[in-house]
């Protein structure tokens, strides 16, 4: 990774859809250059896909994260865990952690009943191999680009509200949200050759959902460990939840944060941060010296690894 790799994956962060003379243009080199760097990034597995980050409200769904503390969790069963997970179309994010949790799982589902089966399968299943579980439902989420990239500056913000009121679409319209959820980089060509559209015409609809803010924003996926970074949420329970918003200006500043969410349930939000080793202190110092007399408690968990990472699926 050097100068020109780190301005490719910052333009991409502002424009995925970016074509490679503009990611030339951005980092200074010809297209040709830009367009073999981006290869190599691919290649090299530091970027891994695109996605585009939607409202799931918007289209009907509901939210929830499930923790969970392991107890008596061998190789081979936290295998059966992740095969059921990835197997499951309501399961939008997993990942393990260390911490005082060991899996958060982020379910899409589109009612309460679809959810409370999910549930239900999951800890009947396992359930004798855990300690602990608990259920958040989120309400609101600001999504940054990745400050990381930019050295800490805050170049987008937007809002999330996970209690929107659904959207009228079609199945032309969902088809098209989809494919860009596999891959944003996709062409209005390529994406009118399946849903037998022209061009112009996803143009229009695409146009559409981004203006009803069912899509939010479209991102690179990247895999910042291997750019010397590691991945962390700081779960916080208020004492006063007047102070939400004053932690939510603050870490929108914050140059290692890269997402805050706000829940119902035994935490009142969870903010994500990239930054490198052994930063998280700093962090959690500067936190509970600046909100330390507004919380109950907090818990910092390392992600150690994402197991799905397809918000619609």
């Amino acid at each position: 990774m050097d100068k020109i790799d780190q301005k490719i994956l910052l333009e991409l962060d502002k424009n995925p859809r970016a074509s490679f003379n503009q990611l030339g243009k951005a980092a200074r080199v010809s297209k040709e250059v830009a367009q073999y760097r981006f290869k190599q990034l691919i290649k090299n597995n530091i970027l891994t896909g695109f996605f585009a980050f939607v409202n799931p409200a918007k289209l009907g769904y509901q939210i929830h994260k499930i923790l969970v503390k392991y107890k008596s969790v061998t190789k081979e069963i936290q295998k059966d865990i992740i095969d059921f997970i990835r197997a499951s179309n309501q399961v939008a994010w997993a990942g393990n952690s260390e911490g005082v949790w060991d899996l958060i799982i982020t379910t899409l589902s589109p009612g309460s009943k679809e959810f409370t089966q999910f549930y239900l399968a999951f800890f009947s299943r396992f359930g004798d191999y855990f300690k602990e579980k608990d259920v958040l439902i989120p309400i609101s989420n600001p999504l940054f680009n990745d400050k990381y990239l930019a050295k800490g500056k805050l170049i987008y913000k937007k809002e999330i509200d996970f209690n929107s009121e659904k959207e009228k679409i079609d199945s032309i319209d969902r088809r098209i949200i989809l494919e860009l959820s596999l891959n944003s980089r996709l062409t209005f060509t390529e994406i009118g050759k399946k849903v037998s559209l022209s061009y112009w015409a996803v143009a229009q609809r695409y146009k559409q959902l981004v203006n009803k803010e069912i899509i939010i924003a479209l991102k690179p996926r990247i895999d910042f460990r291997k750019m010397g970074y590691e991945y962390y949420h700081l779960l916080i329970e208020l004492s006063d939840e007047k102070i939400r918003d004053k932690i939510t200006a603050y870490y929108t500043e914050q140059k290692d944060c890269i997402m805050i969410m706000s829940h119902i349930g035994s935490y009142s939000m969870h903010i994500e941060f990239v930054l490198k080793k052994d930063k998280m202190q700093d962090v959690i110092l500067d936190f509970r010296e600046r909100f330390g007399k507004s919380i109950i408690g907090y818990e910092s968990l390392l992600i150690l690894e994402e197991y799905v990472m397809n918000l619609l699926r």
